[in-house]
C-alpha cells in the first residue's frame, strides 16, 4: 500500500480518488477469486473512509473471475459506497460483453461500459442531475 491517503495499490489493483470519482486500474493477467474480491472491497472501503463515490473501472487485462467473486462484487456488501460504475474496456467487443452482462444481471447501481474515458466521465457527470 502506498503512503498517499488517496491511493491504494497492490499486485492486483491500483485505486485512487480523483475529485469525486474513484478510479480502479486492474493489473494485467489477473485471476480473481472470492477471497481477492473480499480483500479488494475491504481496502476500497478503507480508502473511501465512509464516503460514496462514482467508480471508473479500467480493465487492464483481467484473465478470469470466479463466479463467487462476481456474485460478491455485485452484492450489497460489494457495492457499498458505490454511486455508479463505468467500466472502461480496451475493445468494442469487451464493451459489448460487459453491457450484455449488465443488461441480464440488472446491477443495483447504474452501470455502463465504455471504450472512451471522456465518454465515461460525461456519463458520470450527467448522473449528478
Amino acid at each position: 500500500m502506498q503512503d498517499n491517503k488517496n491511493i491504494f495499490e497492490n499486485h492486483q489493483l491500483k485505486i485512487e480518488i480523483i475529485g469525486n470519482i474513484l478510479h480502479a486500474h486492474y493489473k494485467a493477467g489477473l485471476k480473481l477469486t472470492l477471497a481477492d474480491a473480499k480483500y479488494l472491497v475491504e481496502e476500497r472501503l478503507k480508502l473511501c473512509n465512509g464516503r460514496s463515490y462514482h467508480f471508473m473501472i479500467y480493465d487492464g487485462g483481467v484473465v478470469s473471475m470466479d463466479r463467487d467473486a462476481r456474485v460478491y462484487f455485485s452484492s450489497e456488501e460489494g457495492i457499498k459506497g458505490i454511486l455508479s460504475a463505468a467500466f472502461i474496456e480496451s475493445s468494442a467487443f469487451s464493451k459489448m460483453l460487459i453491457n450484455f452482462f449488465l443488461k441480464i444481471t440488472s446491477p443495483k447501481v447504474k452501470s455502463k461500459a465504455f471504450t472512451n474515458v471522456e465518454e465515461a466521465q460525461k456519463w458520470i457527470e450527467g448522473l449528478h442531475l
